[in-house]
């Protein structure tokens, strides 16, 4: 079976012409281990080695409430007020930032120090943006309006969001392909592009995942 690769890999490479990116849309906690162990070691990962195939938002809200509070919003989270707090950060910094890769660099810092919701500042500097209008923001009307909006647009999700991180790819989700993505996102992105132009990256995957499924069938 094994010299059947090349083949079975230019087979994959070839299908499709003209591909959109990989949609990968992530509702998450910024204070659940499980949500930061996902992006730290899965989708920053993947995000590095071929970005160029995906389209990532990400989405800080996860089982938070939302409720009217004076001329703004409260909220409510899952992991306390410095959840809530972080969440706030990472909706004001995607505004702030409007550039993804700088958001990706930015949430990285974030979410891998030891308390997220004191780290804003250090990776501000970090990734050479001004940490004063996130924190402006934070501390005003214009972040909880901003969080307001991620829970409202959480709330369209189809099926609801009922743990987290809640993945969906290419607009579907799956309970069993939110595991595959924490397993090896690299191999969900590599096998749902459908371009000619692969990164080396996703050969390197794709003929990997190959080989170990025909070694596992051959045992």
């Amino acid at each position: 079976m094994l010299k059947y690769l090349p083949l079975l890999l230019s087979t994959v490479l070839v299908a499709g012409q003209d591909a959109s990116p990989v949609k990968v849309h992530v509702y998450y906690e910024t204070l659940c281990p499980y949500s930061r162990d996902f992006i730290v070691n899965q989708l920053y990962p993947t995000w590095t080695k071929v970005k160029e195939i995906m389209d990532v938002e990400m989405f800080p809200f996860g089982n938070a409430k939302f409720f009217p509070s004076g001329d703004g919003w409260g909220f409510k989270c899952q992991h306390g007020d410095d959840e809530c707090k972080t969440n706030m950060i990472h909706a004001c910094a995607k505004t702030k930032f409007n550039d993804i890769n700088i958001e990706m660099e930015f949430i990285m810092c974030l979410l891998s120090s030891n308390y997220p919701p004191n780290a804003g500042a250090k990776c501000a500097t970090q990734v050479n943006k001004d940490w004063h209008p996130i924190e402006n923001c934070i501390n005003g009307l214009e972040g909880q309006e901003l969080l307001h909006q991620v829970g409202v647009q959480q709330q369209q999700l189809n099926p609801k969001l009922y743990f987290v991180p809640w993945i969906i790819v290419n607009d579907f989700f799956s309970e069993a392909q939110v595991s595959q993505c924490q397993q090896d996102l690299l191999e969900v992105v590599c096998s749902k592009y459908e371009g000619p132009n692969w990164p080396a990256e996703c050969k390197d995957s794709i003929q990997a995942h190959m080989k170990n499924k025909t070694m596992a069938n051959l045992a």
